[in-house]
């Protein structure tokens, strides 16, 4: 899962939403911008997972707005598959890293307009190409 969260107050304006850098020693995708993410763990729901991400990749609690979208992508020995949810920060502000152990861990964060998303899209970032899909269907 994947999350699109807007800045606030950008509504109206160019949208910029919150990206994160994965760090340049990330086996898959070294020092892309994204969006924040994460796998779900055995038995895990939506919901939980959401909440997870905010908590343990950028320090904040978060609200799920809804479902956005979902695609796959076929890499060699498996499929990947993503959902993009609208997230909002409810509560904290964002900073990485975290100290949670065994999960990707991002090396920067910031507010980014999503054409930012463009280099990571082009690299094989699933997360990246289904927001940009979004965003050019809805027109912005």
């Amino acid at each position: 899962m994947a999350l699109v969260i807007e800045e606030p107050g950008s509504a109206g304006g160019a949208p910029r939403w919150l990206l994160v850098r994965r760090p340049d020693d990330d086996p898959d995708l070294p020092g892309v911008w994204g969006l924040p993410a994460g796998s779900h763990a055995d038995g895990e729901t939506d919901e939980a997972l959401l909440a997870r991400i905010g908590r343990e990749k950028l320090g904040v609690e978060t609200e799920d707005l809804g479902r956005l979208g979902a695609g796959h992508l076929d890499r060699t020995d498996y499929r990947l598959e993503m959902r993009l949810h609208a997230a909002r920060i409810v509560a904290g502000e964002p900073r990485v890293p975290q100290s949670a152990p065994g999960i990707t861990q991002y090396s920067d964060w910031g507010w980014k307009p999503p054409s930012e998303l463009r280099d990571g899209a082009a690299r094989g970032s699933l997360c990246c190409r289904l927001a940009l899909d979004l965003q050019a269907a809805s027109g912005e």
